[in-house]
């Protein structure tokens, strides 16, 4: 079978699709699930206030089983930098304390009762009757 090359047009058209299409496939990924929610935690394993919320949030992410909790490293690890970047930059909050914790179009940062209660109350409304996306 022999393949006729492209039209330079069609072919700069193509390569502009791929590439819009490979550049919004991070956002796409990050976005919502269709019947759940989820959330980004960015933390340090190092960090008092970040280990001191684990159990707060693993006790949620049990009770809720539509609810995905994302652990997020940023201390050990620049894996993660970006997408923090990008959540902050969305929520318009700078990055910089830990833990930050992004669900439902909302952020937290740090830990205490009221956050936790906050975050707490933010999942059940979200999953009761949706979040903004």
């Amino acid at each position: 079978m022999c393949f006729k090359p492209l039209p330079r047009r069609l072919g700069r058209a193509l390569t502009t699709l791929l590439l819009v299409v490979f550049a919004a496939a991070p956002a796409l990924a990050e976005q919502e699930p269709l019947n759940g929610l989820t959330m980004h935690v960015f933390m340090s394993e190092t960090c008092p206030h970040c280990r001191a919320q684990k159990p707060f949030l693993a006790a949620l992410d049990a009770n809720h089983p539509e609810l995905e909790v994302r652990h997020l490293e940023i201390m050990t690890t620049r894996e993660h930098h970006d997408l923090l970047r990008n959540m902050a930059s969305l929520h318009d909050v700078q990055p910089g304390s830990v833990p930050m914790i992004f669900v439902g179009g909302k952020v937290w940062t740090g830990d205490s009762r009221q956050i936790r209660r906050e975050i707490a109350d933010h999942v059940e409304a979200c999953l009761s009757n949706g979040c903004p996306r």
